[in-house]
């Protein structure tokens, strides 16, 4: 059975990439482009892993990750943000529930890093 996983960044470049990788390595993907989106992508679905960008058009990615902790609390989330983000919204997301932080950047580490939450 593939691992869903939920994929949610603005910028549509990045989430093309991603999930294509992630496609290549087994996993089926879902797609979102805002917060939004994300919720309403994940909703009903078994997910296996939610990787987040911090900022999102409308709601940013605080509000995304506390509406999917309290919806599947059980899924773990992993932040791809830029590294140019602020280190206090990081630490933010990371003490109230992420899972992970990774800079944005390298695909390799993305999925290696998915790979430790995907077994």
């Amino acid at each position: 059975m593939e691992q869903k996983v939920l994929f949610v960044d603005d910028d549509p470049h990045w989430r093309d990439i991603v999930s294509l990788s992630f496609k290549e390595a087994g996993y089926e993907v879902i797609t979102a482009a805002d917060a939004t989106e994300g919720m309403s992508r994940a909703e009903g679905v078994k997910l296996g892993l939610i990787i987040l960008d911090l900022n999102l058009a409308g709601e940013n990615g605080l509000v995304l990750m506390r509406f999917m902790k309290r919806n599947h609390p059980d899924v773990p989330v992993l932040l791809y943000t830029a590294t140019d983000q602020d280190d206090e919204a990081i630490r933010k997301m990371l003490n109230e529930g992420a899972d992970q932080y990774l800079p944005k950047g390298s695909i390799e580490e993305l999925l290696v890093a998915a790979g430790s939450y995907l077994k």
